[in-house]
């Protein structure tokens, strides 16, 4: 059954795999909409026309949810919500959708009181966890005792003066920073760049080999609908601390995957507590029997067949 995949890319980093991919590859049928890149502000311009013009039309539309307007296109309509708005453009493509996935319970929960979708479904996204693993190689140039943040240096949405504060408070250890920027040391203070390595849009085999090099991760973020990252991370055996949000709020009343800090002051006694307790945590067994691909696959075909018949 022919559908369409519309969003503005299917990544942002080249050489990295990201949900939109799984869905191409698991989803039979379903097709890559999004020309390479397409700007969010002739996208649905630009999807009404193909629609209009198409010799075969498809049979439904799995679409982004947060950056572009309303389909005026009658079919069935996925929307899957990645980033937390508060806006009428959004909300018009939320109650517009024949059916709404949102990631994580937590995400759902900040929009709940203010959309009236025709139907919510709660799909976790999901990690490939037969190429994220536990590998007893190390990367040379991680620093032993190495804490793990994979991010960027924005403030709002990766929440990166909060690693500067762990790094700050946290002398004995060393970090290794994944970035999907351009940041340098420049961005670290001068007394404490002896400790820290940094690594910007590596491509997932490099990824893997540095956390596999680490110790611990931190999730610093302001919000975070699904931090896959975190899943990825998991999914090597490495124990994560984060902040209250997103799926690990979901999980909080279990701490195989790790712990959560409760304010930004919490994150170097918390991270402490995860070293000293290792038997604790074995957050690949937690994560692979609820957040593989296969399973978030799995549950994402058979929403489509359900609504398509």
């Amino acid at each position: 059954m022919k559908g369409w995949l519309v969003n503005d890319c299917l990544t942002c980093i080249p050489g990295t795999l990201t949900l939109w991919h799984n869905m191409l590859s698991s989803i039979p049928g379903l097709e890559d909409r999004t020309g390479g890149y397409t700007n969010y502000a002739i996208l649905a311009d630009k999807i009404e026309y193909e629609y209009r013009t198409a010799e075969e039309k498809p049979k439904y539309i799995i679409r982004n949810g947060s950056y572009f307007r309303k389909l005026n296109i009658d079919i069935p309509t996925f929307c899957l919500i990645q980033d937390t708005m508060n806006n009428p453009m959004q909300t018009e493509v939320i109650n517009s959708c024949d059916v709404v996935v949102f990631p994580s319970k937590f995400t759902y929960n900040a929009y709940k009181d203010r959309i009236n979708p025709k139907r919510v479904e709660i799909i976790q996204n999901g990690a490939d966890f037969t190429f994220f693993r536990p590998m007893p190689e190390r990367y040379p140039a991680v620093l032993p005792n190495s804490i793990i943040f994979i991010g960027d240096s924005s403030i709002e949405k990766k929440g990166f003066h909060r690693v500067l504060d762990i790094i700050r408070k946290m002398p004995e250890m060393n970090f290794c920073l994944v970035m999907k920027d351009d940041t340098t040391l420049a961005k670290i203070p001068p007394e404490h760049r002896h400790r820290v390595r940094i690594f910007n849009k590596v491509s997932a085999l490099v990824v893997r080999a540095l956390i596999n090099s680490s110790v611990c991760a931190i999730c610093t973020s302001g919000n975070e609908e699904e931090h896959i990252s975190g899943i990825e991370i998991g999914a090597c055996n490495v124990p994560m601390v984060s902040r209250p949000l997103s799926r690990y709020l979901d999980d909080k009343a279990d701490i195989q995957w790790g712990v959560i800090a409760e304010n930004d002051d919490e994150f170097p006694q918390k991270i402490r507590y995860v070293l000293q307790n290792p038997q604790l945590f074995s957050p690949r067994d937690y994560y692979i029997g609820k957040y593989s691909t296969a399973i978030s696959m799995q549950k994402w075909g058979q929403l489509v067949k359900d609504l398509s018949l």
